[in-house]
């Protein structure tokens, strides 16, 4: 079960520690993994994304022992055919900001530094095949560098995070876009920030995608075992 959402006044974290926000859109039918229909049902494309999200919880939990730890979960419509996520115990949730993906992301950044957090990063639930290393990487990264960033192949990013934050590291992004990162990193750039690149990813939101995933289970790459399962259920439908 998706743990219960705490108010918008709950700090994210102690001062002085470091914060790991997890965006993801809530689980409705119909909503998430648009792209991927009509290849799946809308049902299947809800639960492939339930699945990275899940995966994507647990690498964060056994990487990042120390990081407080939450869910960033869309804004939707009450609606009976919500489905649930299922997260790691130390997760906690809260919902995202309304306005653009960066208005988003600008929120959770400022509630979490105004938390006292050290060092914050936001992952994307996309990418749950990412190596274990990076995402402790990208918190020692940080040591030294103002922003870092993991790029995605599409153009976009699976990760960003930041010592310091101003939102205009955001301004007039084309999000979801080839130029979605290069257009942040300049921003960062034009503000004097620093940044370190991680290494380059890839998320899962076309069907070519998923053949990448499947193609790199077969050269024995193991699926984490949340979308093991989907697939496993899937095969067998």
């Amino acid at each position: 079960m998706t743990p219960p959402t705490e108010p918008d006044s709950f700090a994210l974290c102690e001062r002085g520690a470091d914060c790991a926000v997890l965006f993801a859109r809530t689980p409705v039918p119909g909503r998430v993994k648009s792209r991927l229909l009509p290849t799946l049902s809308p049902e299947q494309a809800c639960a492939l994304h339930c699945a990275a999200t899940n995966d994507t919880a647990a690498l964060l939990a056994k990487t990042l022992p120390n990081a407080a730890l939450w869910l960033f979960r869309s804004a939707e419509s009450s609606t009976k055919d919500v489905m649930s996520f299922a997260l790691p115990p130390r997760f906690r949730c809260a919902v995202q900001e309304s306005g653009t993906l960066g208005d988003r992301m600008a929120a959770a950044f400022r509630r979490a530094f105004a938390s006292g957090a050290r060092r914050v990063v936001i992952f994307g639930s996309d990418s749950p095949t990412v190596p274990p290393s990076i995402l402790p990487q990208a918190f020692r990264a940080l040591h030294e560098s103002d922003v870092v960033i993991g790029p995605a192949a599409d153009g976009g990013y699976y990760l960003i995070g930041c010592r310091r934050f101003d939102a205009a590291v955001f301004q007039d992004v084309e999000w979801s876009t080839p130029r979605t990162c290069t257009q942040t990193v300049a921003n960062a750039c034009r503000l004097g920030y620093s940044t370190t690149l991680l290494e380059g990813w890839f998320d899962i939101d076309t069907w070519d995608d998923v053949e990448r995933l499947l193609a790199d289970a077969r050269h024995g790459v193991p699926l984490p075992p949340h979308l093991a399962a989907f697939f496993a259920q899937f095969r067998s439908v």
